[in-house]
C-alpha cells in the first residue's frame, strides 16, 4: 500500500489552497456576481412595477380622457343650445322690433292721411266759403227774381257736388 498512501501535507496543503483560492474567488468574483444579480433583479422588478403603475395611469388617463371628451360633448351641447336659444330670442326680438316700426308706420301713414284728409277738408271749406261768397256776389250784382236765384244756387251745389 505504498502507492495509495494519503500524504497528509499535501492533502492540507491542498485544502488550504483550495480554501485560499475559495475566499479569494468569493470576494473577488462571486459577492461581485451575486450583487450584479441583485441589482438587475431590483432593476427589473423596478421596470415591472413601473410598467404596471404606467399601465395603471395609462388607464386612469384613458377615463380622465373619455371623462372629459364626455364634459367637452356635454359642453358643446350646451353652448349650441345656448347659441341656438338666442338665436331664437334675437330672431323673436327681431321680429317684434320689426312688428313695432311696422306699426308705427301704419299710425305715422295713418296720421298724415288724416293731415291730408283736415286740410282737405279744409281746402274744401274755404273752396265752398269763396264759391258762397262769389255767388252772393253775383246775386247782389244782378238784381235777379227767385227764380234765377234758385237756378244759380243749384249751379253752384252741382258744381260743389262734382
Amino acid at each position: 500500500m505504498s502507492g495509495l498512501e494519503i500524504n497528509w501535507k499535501i492533502l492540507v496543503g491542498q485544502i488550504v489552497n483550495f480554501a485560499i483560492l475559495f475566499f479569494i474567488l468569493k470576494l473577488l468574483i462571486y459577492k461581485p456576481f451575486l450583487n450584479l444579480l441583485k441589482t438587475r433583479r431590483e432593476k427589473i422588478e423596478e421596470g415591472i412595477n413601473k410598467s404596471i403603475e404606467a399601465e395603471s395611469k395609462l388607464g386612469e388617463l384613458r377615463e380622465l380622457k373619455e371623462k372629459m371628451e364626455r364634459e367637452n360633448d356635454e359642453k358643446k351641447k350646451e353652448v349650441l343650445l345656448k347659441a341656438q336659444e338666442e338665436a331664437k330670442k334675437r330672431s323673436e326680438e327681431l321680429a317684434q322690433k320689426a312688428e313695432e316700426e311696422k306699426e308705427a308706420i301704419l299710425l305715422k301713414a295713418k296720421k298724415e292721411a288724416e293731415e291730408i284728409k283736415e286740410k282737405e277738408k279744409e281746402a274744401t271749406k274755404k273752396q265752398t266759403i269763396e264759391n258762397a261768397f262769389i255767388l252772393t256776389e253775383k246775386l247782389l250784382k244782378e238784381n235777379i227774381d227767385d227764380k234765377k236765384a234758385k237756378e244759380i244756387s243749384e249751379d253752384f251745389l252741382s258744381k260743389i257736388k262734382a
